[in-house]
């Protein structure tokens, strides 16, 4: 009942404030529609040319290399709502509820299997109790089940001891790169251009107010300006004087070549392993959240650069693979068909950053850790907020000018030398805009 619930009152906040919002913007703008760009040819830059387009924007798109070719194709996928921010996870759950209506209208081929999470020991079982009452007070709880459970639901499955399990019935999993195609060809098919191998070069402004963009392949006249550029949103940004930085997070996920079909489940195993199968057979999975601390990765934990020795990539991807065969032994045997090596644009508090950069309300941002997940929740309020100049509630807890609040405050506490409880009281302000520090960045794409 309350799911049900959940469900209607999404859709009919979507359904009202789509119509209603896009549908005011136009009215006003029936002489010449609005000229938006978008940044950034990846999933959330896709999903933005989509839903701008269908609210009857006139959308060019400027990707610097191919579609999906940037964090896209280097996610693995996992659609989900597991976050600590109860914020944060509310609005994921709204994105999983938009997958639905989007996988209907332009067939994603969206994997709704569920995802499933097991501990083989003690000391394991605390963690996954708290992943599972995340999601206690939502519509979609977990469910505990034992190991004979487990088993069942994936025969091929040989676990090993579980001190404890759970299954998600909300999950799912996609192809990042369809997805984003699929949308994209949706988009032009509402007019919108998609231009590659353009990058953005400068903006231009004009009595204070955006006027274009300046790229490789010319100049483009705009009155608004999206930036999803992934890893590149910085170095966008830094053109309008805004300084975001966000974090260098790789990660490397094997991909098999494909097999028989064996499971819809995404699954978290202990020793951070981390598999799916895809529709088209494929396994794909990783067992740590990063490329570990040798000095053959120093260079890749540093900065953004290709993977520079098949040899390395090779062997990181045969045992990731064996890994996972052995606690699914159907997919032994299965040969390695690439290693990918992604850098996850992560924002220093591992929150979304939307909505409009301070002081620029034609110039807005839209970058994520979670961008396959949040794609369509994004899409759909972003294009609202840029069609009509409003500001949606959801969103005002990742708007970009936490950070500047962020540095205001540190610029005067260094300037005014606080006394020990100021400093005390500092601390707690600190809690409040999340800046983590140290800690194990979230799976590729999650």
């Amino acid at each position: 009942m309350l799911r049900r619930r959940f469900l209607k009152q999404i859709a009919a906040a979507a359904a009202v404030s789509t119509a209603t919002a896009y549908g005011t913007k136009i009215h006003a703008a029936q002489r010449r529609p609005l000229r938006v760009g978008v940044v950034g040819g990846g999933i959330v830059g896709a999903s933005m040319a989509y839903h701008l387009s269908q609210a009857g924007a006139q959308v060019t798109l400027f990707e610097k290399a191919q579609a999906g070719s940037g964090a896209t194709q280097n996610s693995f996928a996992w659609l989900n709502a597991f976050v600590d921010d109860p914020q944060y996870r509310a609005l994921r759950l709204q994105s999983l509820i938009a997958y639905h209506d989007l996988d209907v209208r332009l067939k994603l081929g969206i994997v709704w299997g569920g995802y499933t999470h097991w501990a083989s020991t003690v000391a394991e079982v605390k963690s996954l109790r708290e992943s599972a009452a995340q999601m206690s007070a939502t519509p979609f709880p977990v469910r505990s089940i034992d190991a004979a459970e487990l088993i069942a639901m994936t025969p091929s499955l040989m676990p090993g001891p579980v001190a404890a399990a759970f299954f998600s019935r909300s999950d799912g999993h996609l192809n990042p790169v369809e997805a984003t195609l699929r949308l994209l060809d949706a988009a032009r098919q509402r007019g919108a251009t998609v231009i590659l191998q353009c990058e953005v070069q400068g903006l231009d402004r004009k009595h204070g107010a955006l006027s274009g963009v300046r790229t490789n392949q010319g100049h483009f006249p705009l009155d608004r300006l999206i930036v999803a550029g992934g890893v590149d949103t910085p170095s966008i940004l830094a053109m309008t004087g805004f300084d975001l930085k966000l974090r260098h997070a790789p990660g490397i996920l094997a991909h098999s070549r494909p097999t028989s079909p064996i499971t819809p489940i995404i699954f978290d195993a202990p020793g951070d392993l981390s598999f799916k199968q895809m529709a088209d057979g494929s396994i794909v999975g990783t067992d740590s959240p990063e490329p570990p601390d040798t000095a053959v990765h120093q260079e890749i934990r540093a900065r953004v650069m290709a993977f520079p020795d098949e040899g390395v990539r090779a062997m990181h991807g045969n045992r990731i693979l064996s890994k996972i065969a052995a606690v699914l032994p159907t997919s032994r045997g299965v040969t390695l068909d690439r290693l990918t090596l992604g850098f996850r644009p992560m924002p220093l508090d591992e929150l979304p950053v939307v909505g409009a950069i301070p002081g620029m309300p034609d110039v807005h941002v839209a970058v994520t850790h979670s961008g396959v997940t949040l794609a369509p929740i994004l899409g759909r309020y972003v294009t609202q907020e840029v069609m009509t100049g409003s500001r949606t509630e959801a969103l005002a807890p990742f708007r970009p000018e936490r950070f500047v609040e962020q540095s205001l405050r540190s610029t005067v506490g260094a300037v005014n030398e606080p006394s020990a409880p100021e400093r005390a009281a500092g601390a707690v302000n600190e809690l409040s805009v999340r800046v983590v520090a140290g800690r194990t960045p979230p799976m590729p794409g999650r």
